[in-house]
């Protein structure tokens, strides 16, 4: 199961008992987290409606809509109403920003699919037997994307073998480096200006990654399936500044 379909799931039903859609959340952290919080939702959500209490007569009193409009309504069904519009409005609040966000846009999943093409077709120019290129390199590609490296020391065991500007994003500078992972190649894309805001994950058959609100822009990780990318994710952050 894909990301999108995991999503779309989730969100439709977060108390969703199928064994592919459960195997899928337990396979991945993040969706882990997600449907943990939108089922956490759900739970405050049942018990906020649960906690109101139906009066009595309201059969009577949905009846009597019928009646003429001139009709005066009632103070108590009123108060009920007053009742009701609370209850939206809170359900509202409960909404945190991070569920908010943790559904990507369209916009969002066409750039996903947009990365992950630029990721297949880049990656044929890597070889692990590569000589190294030095930070100088790589912050000569970096600036004109409008930021540069530090030269901290986790950089400095990394293997980078090659670094070039990218155009992924239309209308934004992008660098776009390739180093040595524990599984192959680890591509990492820094990009200014990009339009997404939402940190998502992008898989397919081959490769695993995520696309990360960073700055004034985005930074991108994709690497091979079980790489782990949080070490790079890490170190990049660290090491990285916007100089534009």
């Amino acid at each position: 199961m894909d990301d999108l379909e995991f999503r779309k799931r989730a969100f439709a039903n977060p108390q969703d008992q199928d064994p592919e859609f459960l195997a899928a959340a337990a396979a991945n952290p993040e969706r882990s987290r997600v449907l943990s919080q939108l089922q956490a939702l759900d739970a405050r959500v049942g018990k906020a409606a649960r906690s109101i209490p139906v009066p009595a007569d309201l059969a009577t009193r949905l009846k009597a809509r019928a009646a003429p409009a001139h009709e005066t309504r009632k103070p108590g069904m009123r108060r009920y109403l007053a009742v009701a519009a609370s209850l939206v409005l809170a359900i509202g609040l409960v909404l945190s920003p991070g569920l908010i966000t943790a559904r990507p846009s369209a916009a969002d999943l066409k750039f996903h699919d947009d990365v992950l093409g630029h990721v297949h077709r880049e990656i044929s120019r890597y070889n692990p037997g590569l000589a190294d290129i030095s930070l100088t390199q790589i912050n000569s590609v970096l600036e004109e994307a409008g930021g540069h490296l530090r030269d901290d020391e986790q950089i400095k065991k990394m293997h980078f073998k090659f670094a070039n500007g990218c155009n992924i994003a239309q209308n934004s500078k992008g660098a776009h480096i390739v180093l040595n992972g524990s599984k192959g190649a680890v591509s990492v894309i820094v990009v200014h200006n990009s339009p997404v805001s939402t940190r998502f994950d992008v898989t397919d058959s081959r490769f695993a990654g995520k696309i990360i609100p960073f700055g004034e822009g985005n930074l991108i990780i994709v690497g091979e399936k079980d790489e782990p990318l949080n070490v790079y994710e890490d170190m990049i952050e660290t090491a990285f500044e916007w100089s534009l």
